[in-house]
């Protein structure tokens, strides 16, 4: 039975009086189904009585608050759309003989009667009590099967008073549980999840902020126990215990995902084409031979990644649903701490995996409970440092590729590196020598140490020197990372970057002692095949730990082999002399992973360790491979956690600072076409490079294609398009660079790889320019041709390319503008180009110096300002801090077109004012972030 018509049929019944709390022949009625536990037995009833009802609840907290908001003017509507929802809640707990449930939901509903019929003023205590009551009320819906035990005549007299008007129970005893209601707030929505502890202050803390009033003791106790109000023993009836569910029922709460029918139905219609494709694979092979057996398994292969995308469709939740929750977060500490406080939340539609939605709520609250009371300086305070007093904190999600990126953000006290340093060094947490190398940015990220925390006490918020250690931990063991970026009196921010699924992995299988393991992609950076003959150029030792010397950049390395113990058989014989390196990211350090072999790239389904080595932390979990090998997961951060290569890191900082050189330089990925004819790619467009045979590409219709994850790939060669050589040979295996351009994959065929390399950027942008061809570079005494992937794929798929017109709020509709500022002629050309294009007009200037100029005479017909960083008389930091110095033109977005960028390069770039960095060679990302920033 639908909940819906469930709940229709439930308040029918509640309309004639048949329910629990009734008399005579309803409540014998009642009697009769609920047989002597006084609870309704019917467990698909309770189930489908739970999910409605947490639907009707979902929202309530948010309504309220918007109520309380609304002051004076009440929106008579929201409060008749909270009523019905209360309301509807409690005819079917009568009817199900959840009394509890029912009584509560029935004093409530009195409350929000009076309000919706103006016999009664809102305040800030009738508010407080309204939000105790919803969240006692979800939690009661939540534990239903114990409901009936728990005590709440205490809150139904608190509503039943407020009704009557009676002032006693007013303002004393809304004060004595101001501390239980921001508990409920902060675990009410985490009860499958116990919460970790309780977070550090990641901010510098003034004393004089500190809550004056001492810490309740039975406040203290709720914070370590992490119950949550519903089974806590104060609320449980004297003498009563909670009951046991039984072994055999399922939980009535159990996790539930909301699916859209039409999702429903693609789902039904793709499994009916595996059945297809099933019948068709049996008959190929039942004839033997291979005739029609690739056509079949191509099919089965194309309904199988279809079948897989649509059910990660079914599992993706809007990350809203966590969000959601903190506006009473923020109001309930904001109140406690005497400070005040703002949030604004950005990108609630952003979708993400259940799983990751669910495991975030805890590690998101540690960090907005730290941004209250560690970076949101007091009233007076940031009064005293000509700042609003009102602080602002700030929640914005967002995808950037094909990841979920979130921020939290606030405009407080921020953090200082120098103090920070200083408490580490004290701490034990680093050495003295240490601190004296680190940078600003290594200084902000000591906050993650174990331990580690600048609280000047202990209070029942924070200062225990545990949360951000343990919240870096859990967002890792989601495949995440996270980062901060602070400037001291100015505010702070967290970034965290996840995976947008974690049950499907894309992964490379890797070979060592003999034995696979797979490592995530989202940690690979790139891949790296030293030669037997530049091992001892390219692989040292500094300081006793082993380097790889890369690009002019030294890399910690690790050796697989070593860091998991691995004994090699007696007659294991590696496959060649020369060393495969994969270059893993974790977020806060780069690393080299040394291994003995590299397989394919395949997309592995996670499964859990065993007992015996699930403590292990540099193993993430297991997986079985395509020809039902099982391999293990490794986790790249907890290998550089197991050979403690933090350390390592620190003591390679003065070599790398030294390697630093001045020039504007590229990172690209060098190739041949013919042994004679030489090309670049700007590894920014790079998404993957694969491996393939020849004969795999087909030419259906006149262009090349190939059959790619259960899809059709566009593949384009260099000599059907511009003037490059013909292979000298037709080669059995190729690989295929895989790019994006318009939300679309194509493949370029490149026959022999070179090199990955960072290239000094003098470029002829003459004698060799064609369309599709950027200019020429000289690497190791060749010309080498700088490919315009744009340009390429504009030229054999015009169809793909509609200029867009954005209209501004405010404005008349016109295309976009974008004030670019950069010295280089040949850049500058290129992105005017690529922009106008792209329908969107361009002013240029030749230097920061000349950009402020010209914007001061056209502010008003600039949308986005795109700036090169290095520049003569005014650079490109130095521009932006005139832009957000200026009032007039302080709100404009900055793009900062820059070449390869650092921590510390966009760390200083965030400080100035600037909104995104985006490298000068990927045209693709710029125009999507010029377009994105323009509507904002």
């Amino acid at each position: 039975m639908p909940p819906t018509v469930l709940m229709e049929w439930i308040n029918a019944a509640h309309s004639l009086n048949v329910h629990a709390l009734g008399s005579g022949n309803g409540s014998e009625l009642c009697r009769k189904k609920v047989g002597g536990t006084g609870m309704f037995q019917d467990d698909e009833l309770i189930h489908d009585f739970v999910v409605e009802s947490s639907t009707h609840l979902a929202e309530i907290e948010g309504q309220l608050l918007e109520i309380e908001a609304s002051g004076d003017s009440i929106d008579v509507e929201l409060v008749n759309t909270v009523f019905r929802a209360i309301h509807s809640v409690k005819g079917a707990a009568g009817f199900l003989s959840l009394v509890v449930i029912n009584s509560l939901a029935h004093s409530l509903e009195n409350v929000l009667n009076m309000i919706r019929n103006r016999e009664l003023v809102m305040n800030k205590q009738i508010v407080n009590t309204l939000l105790r009551a919803s969240d006692q009320l979800r939690s009661l819906v939540e534990n239903v099967e114990s409901s009936n035990d728990v005590d709440v005549r205490d809150l139904i007299e608190e509503l039943d008073s407020i009704v009557r008007q009676d002032p006693s129970a007013s303002e004393s005893e809304v004060i004595n549980s101001l501390e239980e209601m921001v508990e409920h707030a902060l675990v009410l929505d985490d009860q499958s999840n116990p919460p970790a502890p309780h977070d550090t202050a990641p901010h510098d803390t003034d004393p004089h902020d500190t809550d004056p009033q001492d810490t309740d003791p039975q406040y203290e106790e709720i914070m370590e126990s992490k119950e949550t109000v519903a089974v806590t023993p104060r609320n449980v009836r004297e003498g009563g215990k909670e009951p046991a569910a039984s072994p055999n029922k399922p939980k009535a709460t159990d996790s539930i995902v909301r699916v859209n029918v039409a999702v429903l139905d693609r789902l039904m219609n793709l499994a009916g084409e595996l059945v297809l494709s099933r019948n068709q694979l049996l008959a190929a092979v039942a004839r033997g031979g291979r005739e029609g057996l690739d056509t079949v398994a191509a099919r089965v292969d194309q309904v199988t990644s279809e079948l897989q995308e649509t059910i990660m469709q079914t599992r993706m939740q809007p990350i809203g649903t966590v969000f959601n929750r903190f506006p009473r977060v923020v109001r309930d500490l904001s109140s406690k701490l005497g400070k005040e406080c703002d949030l604004i939340i950005e990108g609630n539609e952003v979708e993400v995996d259940k799983t990751i939605v669910e495991a975030m709520g805890d590690p998101l609250t540690h960090l907005v409970r730290n941004s209250i009371d560690h970076g949101i300086e007091s009233p007076a305070r940031r009064a005293a440092e000509n700042k609003r007093p009102t602080g602002t904190v700030r929640l914005h999600a967002f995808h950037q590729a094909g990841k979920v990126c979130i921020r939290i953000e606030d405009d407080g006290a921020g953090m200082d590196p120098v103090k920070l340093k200083t408490k580490a060094v004290e701490k034990g947490i680093i050495s003295g020598e240490q601190a004296a190398v680190m940078t600003d940015s290594e200084a902000l990220r000591l906050i993650f140490a174990p331990g580690f925390s600048t609280a000047a006490e202990i209070t029942d918020v924070s200062g225990r020197g545990v949360g951000m250690d343990v919240v870096k931990t859990n967002i890792e063991q989601l495949g995440g990372t996270v980062d901060v970026e602070s400037e001291l009196g100015i505010g702070s921010a967290i970034h965290i970057t996840l995976p947008l699924t974690l049950a499907i992995v894309p992964s490379m299988i890797v070979s060592c002692g003999g034995e696979r393991y797979a490592i995530p992609q989202t940690n690979i950076a790139e891949l790296v095949r030293v030669p037997g003959s530049e091992v001892e150029e390219k692989i040292g030792r500094i300081h006793g730990a082993e380097v790889l010397r890369l690009r002019g950049a030294l890399l910690p390395l690790v050796r697989l082999d070593e860091a998991l113990g691995v004994v090699r058989p007696v007659d294991y014989q590696l496959e060649s002399n020369a060393t495969s390196i994969l270059v893993l990211e974790t977020g806060q350090m780069r690393y080299g992973l040394v291994v003995d072999s590299l397989h394919d790239n395949e997309e592995i389904v996670v499964k859990p360790l065993g007992k015996h080595v699930r403590d292990l932390g540099y193993l993430a979990g297991a997986t079985i491979l395509g020809d039902g090998y099982v391999a293990l997961i490794l986790d790249a951060v907890g290998i550089a956690m197991h050979c403690n290569l933090r350390n390592v890191d620190s003591v390679l900082v003065n070599e790398q600072q030294q390697n630093k050189t001045a020039s504007e330089v590229h990172r690209l990925l060098l190739f041949s076409n013919h042994p004679e004819d030489h090309f670049a790619i700007p590894m920014a467009m790079v998404a993957r490079i694969e491996r393939i045979k020849a004969s795999e590409i087909k030419v259906v219709g006149g262009q090349n294609i190939l059959v790619y994850r259960g899809a059709s790939l566009p593949i384009l060669r260099l000599e059907q398009n511009i003037s490059a050589l013909y292979p000298e040979t037709e080669e059995q295996n190729l690989f295929v660079i895989i790019f994006k351009i318009q939300d679309r994959e194509i493949g370029l065929v490149a026959p022999t790889l070179r090199d990955i390399r960072d290239i000094e950027m003098i470029i002829d942008s003459k004698t060799l320019r064609e369309p599709g061809v950027l200019g020429t570079v000289v690497v190791d005494d060749a010309p080498t041709r700088i490919l315009d992937l744009v340009e390429l794929v504009r030229i054999r798929y015009a169809d793909w390319f509609q200029p867009e017109t954005i209209a501004q709020p405010g404005k008349s509709s016109h295309p976009t503008s974008v004030l670019l500022a950069e010295d280089s002629d040949f850049f500058r050309n290129h992105v005017t180009r690529t922009l106008e294009s792209e329908g969107i007009k361009v002013v240029g200037a030749v230097d920061g110096l000349d950009a402020w100029e010209n914007l001061k005479t056209m502010v008003d017909e600039i949308d986005v300002i795109v700036t090169d960083i290095e520049m003569p008389r005014m650079n490109g930091l130095d521009f932006a801090k005139a832009v957000r110095a200026d009032s007039s033109t302080s709100k404009l977005p900055i793009i900062a077109l820059t070449s390869l960028a650092g921590d510390d390069d966009r760390d200083r770039g965030t400080k100035a004012g600037i909104n995104e960095y985006q490298v000068k060679m990927d045209p693709a990302r710029l125009i999507d972030a010029v377009r994105r920033l323009a509507t904002v």
